[in-house]
């Protein structure tokens, strides 16, 4: 099993503070059943703008450490980031990094705003073309989606792939997140989901998360394909299917 969203490569952004903390959460994710885990450490322009080669150095320092502390847990690289105009060229200049070198990117929007950037689709068109596929990561905690549900159903039209937080579900977003997430998953609207975690909070409450998701899915076939097999394929750089949702009601 592969997180898809984590914040585990420390002294890179707001999520583990320091080597123990890392340690600790791979620990933890083992005992939940992971395997691997995509490190999304946030790329911000003029604000945490991470230098890609040091980046992907302390991935490397993170697995040779697992290895001696005999933790059999894999970190791939990739980053959460933040929406700009200039994805494309943060991507072919090695700015930034794909996950796990994949056509797959993993963009986070801004949280707060109730209407959704005008150049959205532009950008993640732009994305498409260039080969790249966009995942907008928890789409769920959006205003302009608690505002306009529906916008939502525009892209996945559109072509990008939706990852919720699992931690969304037990309310740990507030409670706007938790009535979203619940509403994409009785509806088939989410591809993948992560953990986001930063630190050991959402481990504590995965199992009691998972069974609530799980209920909502209400589907084996769809519960397997969103948390093995659509993770499985962005290491393998493989294509994804994006089915249909139900409705947006």
């Amino acid at each position: 099993m592969l997180d898809i969203h984590c914040h585990i490569v420390p002294y890179t952004d707001d999520g583990a503070v320091d080597i123990n903390a890392s340690l600790e959460m791979a620990r933890n994710a083992i005992k939940l059943g992971y395997t691997g885990i995509f490190a999304t450490s946030h790329y911000i322009i003029h604000d945490n703008e991470l230098v890609n080669e040091d980046f992907v150095n302390n991935i490397k320092k993170l697995n040779e450490m697992f290895e001696l502390e005999n933790i059999n847990l894999k970190v791939y690289e990739g980053n959460e980031i933040f929406f700009t105009n200039d994805i494309v060229d943060l991507i072919k200049n090695k700015k930034v990094c794909t996950l796990a070198n994949s056509r797959y990117v993993l963009v986070e929007l801004p949280l707060f705003n109730n209407i959704i950037p005008m150049n959205v689709y532009d950008e993640f068109n732009k994305l498409q073309d260039a080969g790249f596929i966009p995942i907008l990561a928890h789409p769920e905690r959006y205003d302009f989606v608690t505002k306009d549900f529906n916008t939502l159903l525009k892209l996945i039209e559109s072509g990008v792939l939706l990852q919720s937080n699992i931690g969304s579900i037990t309310g740990k977003y507030g409670k706007d997140a938790k009535k979203n997430v619940e509403k994409m998953l009785k509806n088939n609207m989410v591809h993948f989901l992560g953990t986001d975690s930063h630190n050991n909070t959402v481990y504590d409450v995965y199992d009691k998360a998972i069974k609530k998701i799980k209920k909502l899915i209400n589907d084996d076939e769809l519960y397997n394909r969103i948390i093995y097999e659509n993770p499985e394929k962005v290491l393998n750089n493989e294509k994804i299917n994006i089915w249909y949702p139900k409705s947006s009601k």
